[in-house]
């Protein structure tokens, strides 16, 4: 080995060293908790832009209510191969860390951009197919109206949630969460303020109901992107990472997305679209019974999303451990994310059995000021018994949630994206179908079907991440 390149080894081993200094012992409860609080956080206001979009359309109308959620689920599943692809940058920057290697870590950063501006051009086309799409569902031509202004305006703004995405890996994969916590803090009040003022109007703006929601949306996404970009900017600049010279597309790299992050995203993408079809398969009952899903789905985000966030530590700090050959840690770090995530959602659970009118209170914010009160009211019974279902399945989600995150760290992206296919189409949505064109079918029907598929994910995720298979992976040279 030349001078020239022992050099640039121990700068590297060095600089890894420097990124871990201090920190707790691997995969303790602390090094947990540290990462994962933040990214919790950041991901609960995640579910205060969806539940202020759906609090705010209460009050707009009983149409933009039922229209929201499947609209945006619709968006989801057009958008969460490329996202799903995106944050496995999280995993690559997680393993370059630990294994430090700063040079391959920005060149991940810079492919996931380069990922998103790619794909964001043909989400931009989706709005020309979404009338088609939408007439098949069956639903209410009022609905279906709501729902399309809703979806278009969002595919119109995905650059906006590519970049930001992507930019948030650089701090997610080195487990620096607290910038992103402030990142999300900042956006959730642009979402806020723009969110009242955009759907009722006011200073000169007029009243864009559902629109307004998406555009406000799109607001708190261009102030992610924007303040990304100035602090990725200052802390490159002041830390020494290569930016400049690591933008080029590397196809090694790019093949590497391809192979594990192609997977995750079509474990989001079949998770998706079998929960959009499923709702759609609910509005094919009644406005009234896809309205009440949406509510309690909207209480079940607040629960789900914050999971989402949990997960994503478990990710990076797997990624991380693996990354360093320490495989002892990234077991241990899985095993304490489950017992924390189940403490979360039983207590959650606990909540909804016991105040499920209670729970449901916020989403009557706006809806005292709407011409529909009483219609929304109505559903407010239904949506309290749905509620029930998910305090059950939402401790199979937690472990879903974990061990799937787990496994992603590890490389082992193909399973979970089997097991969400069978399940999600095979034991929910199908079945759902068949009973949504029997006489006398229900909602609670309907929900049971979603109630065991999450059982059986759940389960199984869990089963394969304690068989050890994923230790077998390796995704990052040392």
């Amino acid at each position: 080995m030349s001078q020239a390149t022992e050099d640039v080894v121990c700068t590297a081993a060095t600089e890894s060293r420097k990124t871990v200094r201090g920190d707790p012992h691997p995969g303790s409860f602390q090094e947990l908790l540290r990462v994962a609080v933040p990214l919790m956080l950041s991901a609960g206001t995640l579910s205060i832009m969806n539940v202020a979009d759906r609090a705010m359309l209460t009050g707009w109308s009983p149409d933009a209510l039922a229209a929201v959620m499947p609209a945006g689920m619709m968006f989801w599943t057009v958008v969460c191969i490329p996202i799903g692809m995106i944050l496995y940058a999280n995993t690559f920057i997680a393993q370059f860390d630990g294994a430090g290697q700063p040079n391959a870590m920005m060149q991940a950063l810079w492919q996931a951009i380069w990922l998103g501006l790619a794909c964001s051009g043909l989400i931009m086309l989706c709005p020309l197919a979404s009338a088609a799409v939408l007439a098949w569902t069956d639903q209410p031509a009022a609905v279906i109206s709501e729902e399309r202004i809703y979806f278009d305006t969002l595919c119109l703004g995905s650059p906006l949630l590519m970049m930001s995405t992507a930019l948030s890996c650089f701090y997610s994969g080195r487990r620096r969460t607290g910038v992103i916590l402030a990142v999300s803090i900042a956006s959730v009040t642009v979402n806020l303020l723009m969110d009242y003022l955009l759907v009722f109007g006011g200073l000169s703006i007029p009243a864009l109901g559902i629109r307004g929601a998406a555009l406000a949306t799109l607001s708190a996404r261009l102030c992610e992107v924007v303040l990304y970009v100035l602090l990725i900017g200052r802390r490159t600049s002041r830390r020494g990472y290569p930016l400049a010279s690591t933008w080029r597309p590397a196809p090694g790299l790019l093949w590497k997305y391809l192979r594990y992050g192609f997977p995750s995203g079509v474990h989001y993408f079949v998770d998706n679209i079998g929960f959009t079809v499923f709702l759609f398969i609910i509005g094919s009952l009644s406005r009234d019974a896809l309205a009440a899903s949406n509510l309690a789905f909207g209480i079940n985000a607040l629960i789900y999303v914050p999971l989402l966030g949990f997960g994503t530590a478990v990710q990076t700090l797997v990624g991380h451990h693996i990354g360093s050959e320490n495989r002892t840690a990234a077991a241990r770090t899985t095993w304490n994310a489950v017992g924390l995530a189940v403490i979360w959602t039983s207590f959650t659970g606990i909540l909804l059995i016991a105040f499920p009118m209670q729970c449901l209170k916020p989403f009557l914010i706006f809806a005292a000021t709407g011409e529909d009160t009483a219609a929304v009211r109505a559903i407010l019974p239904v949506a309290a018994m749905l509620l029930r279902f998910v305090a059950v399945y939402s401790i199979f989600d937690a472990l879903a949630v974990v061990s799937a995150s787990a496994l992603r760290g590890a490389g082992d992206t193909v399973f979970p994206m089997l097991l969400t296919l069978v399940s999600s189409w095979f034991v929910m949505t199908l079945p759902a179908w068949i009973l949504s064109r029997q006489e006398g079918t229900e909602i609670h029907h309907l929900w049971w079907t979603a109630t065991v598929h999450v059982l059986l994910t759940g389960s199984l995720m869990m089963f394969r991440f304690t068989t050890g298979r994923w230790k077998r992976f390796q995704i990052v040279e040392s």
